[in-house]
């Protein structure tokens, strides 16, 4: 290959016998290697000579290298290890021989195909995004295929400092891949996991259409367009993806899916209805999660006794300046349940009210579906009153003020209330009175016609009585 021979003539990397040069970057070089004590086939990435310089960057380098070592996901590279050898940085890691995305693209592939690409790859990155790891140059010849056509997401969080968009410039400027850029990326300020999640948004157009979403000879124009054209509209017979499309591409990040966990649900509920063999629940629900359409009787009672709408469809597309944040999940109710984990989190005083809409405020379908799975996904994750604006009783109470009368925000409260009768139940328990009448205040405004209310009060004032004649007497001894 060209130009490889410059950066790695006499270069010797102890335990590793180098076989020929499979790859050059702006700043690397990819080498096959033989790792000599084991002897299996690695693949040897050489920082150039250049890129070396500087302890600070060496010292970066190493740091996140052992990080992403630590990772172990089936759908991420792995490094075996990343040093200095002959005052040059490596990082020796897995040789996967399937070839890789940018050598399938060119053309559309089949949806379902696609689907279970991008569900994959989001698979290995939720890790390493909970790792603190961003990969920020997710693109199509950073996904591998194994032999088993499983997909490998590579040189994470390496790439911004290794390589350059090869198909728009070679000088270096830009670390990263333009074509792939999330708007964030190209501005001044943090960037979190959600860049990663609008890149394969852009991967997921580019392998259902075949072309990338927005194209210029220009590298500048490509960023331009990816932070002010509108997210790409497919064409009609893959319409029913726009709307996850939406959800991964939005401009501004709020908009777009809270994080790899809650994308990967979506897809889930996407592949389970074009296929109905798929019965497998979307990894990460609890034990005993139903989806709406196997509700139990005694569920279906609890929704006081009202019908459920149809089981939520995909096409969701949320006006989000509505409500803040997007999370894309899987759509659940709760099992029943006596006991909350310790992780539930409320607030002791009455909770936060949202603000009413506008008066004759009239929401669109979409934005009271939202809301209706926003409730559900709070309550599944145990987040009660609390956080402020991102909690069970501000989605339900939000969809109340659209709709006094919806099935599901009543049913929403009354789940509510059944919570926080559990919470002052053990509060009374454990003799906690103040902390124990807070919860059943909240009861009272949540539900103040919960049947447990009376006998609950009862038994809090008869452990406060207690209490104050077990003082008394302590005192008299």
């Amino acid at each position: 290959m060209h130009g490889c021979g410059r950066y790695t003539a006499g270069v010797n990397i102890p335990g590793y016998q180098i076989i020929a040069p499979i790859g050059q970057g702006g700043m690397a070089t990819a080498l096959l290697a033989v790792q000599t004590s084991l002897g299996r086939k690695v693949v040897l990435k050489l920082l150039d000579a250049r890129a070396s310089i500087g302890s600070e960057n060496v010292e970066r380098f190493l740091n996140e290298g052992r990080l992403v070592a630590s990772l172990s996901h089936p759908n991420i590279v792995h490094v075996y290890d990343v040093g200095i050898a002959d005052g040059r940085v490596y990082l020796s890691m897995e040789y996967i021989e399937g070839g890789d995305l940018k050598a399938r693209l060119g053309q559309p592939l089949p949806p379902r195909e696609a689907l279970e690409i991008i569900r994959q790859v989001a698979l290995g990155l939720e890790v390493a995004h909970r790792a603190g790891i961003v990969h920020r140059d997710v693109k199509p010849a950073n996904i591998l295929f194994r032999k088993d056509g499983t997909p490998v997401l590579s040189d994470f969080g390496i790439a911004k400092r290794l390589t350059v968009d090869q198909d728009l410039t070679s000088t270096g400027v830009f670390l990263g891949s333009p074509n792939y850029m999330a708007p964030e990326q190209a501005q001044q300020g943090a960037v979190d996991g959600r860049a990663d999640i609008y890149a394969l948004g852009v991967l997921l157009c580019e392998m259902l259409t075949g072309a990338k979403p927005y194209q210029s000879d220009s590298v500048l124009e490509v960023i331009l367009k990816h932070r002010n054209e509108p997210v790409p509209r497919l064409p009609g017979e893959l319409a029913v993806y726009q709307p996850l499309l939406d959800l991964m591409m939005a401009k501004n990040r709020n908009q777009r899916f809270r994080d790899c966990d809650s994308m990967v649900h979506y897809i889930r509920e996407i592949q389970g209805r074009e296929s109905p063999t798929l019965t497998a629940l979307p990894q990460g629900l609890p034990a005993g999660a139903r989806r709406p359409h196997s509700l139990s009787l005694t569920q279906s009672r609890a929704m006081v006794g009202r019908r459920l709408p149809k089981a939520l469809v995909v096409g969701l597309v949320v006006s989000l300046g509505f409500f803040l944040g997007v999370e894309g999940a899987a759509w659940v109710l709760l099992p029943p349940s006596t006991e909350l984990p310790a992780r539930t989190t409320v607030r002791a005083s009455p909770p936060v009210e949202p603000p009413a809409p506008p008066e004759g405020t009239v929401a669109p379908p979409e934005i009271i579906e939202a809301l209706v799975w926003l409730g559900k996904k709070s309550l599944l994750e145990h987040r009660l009153t609390d956080p402020p604006q991102d909690n069970a009783y501000h989605y339900f109470a939000r969809l109340l003020h659209l709709d006094p009368e919806h099935p599901e925000g009543l049913a929403g409260m009354q789940r509510l209330a059944e919570r926080f009768i559990v919470l002052a139940e053990r509060e009374i328990a454990n003799r906690n009175v103040a902390l124990a009448r807070d919860y059943l205040n909240i009861t009272e405004h949540l539900d103040p016609d919960n049947p447990a209310l009376p006998m609950l009060h009862q038994r809090l004032e008869a452990t406060a009585n207690d209490g104050w004649f077990g003082w008394l007497a302590d005192g008299q001894r």
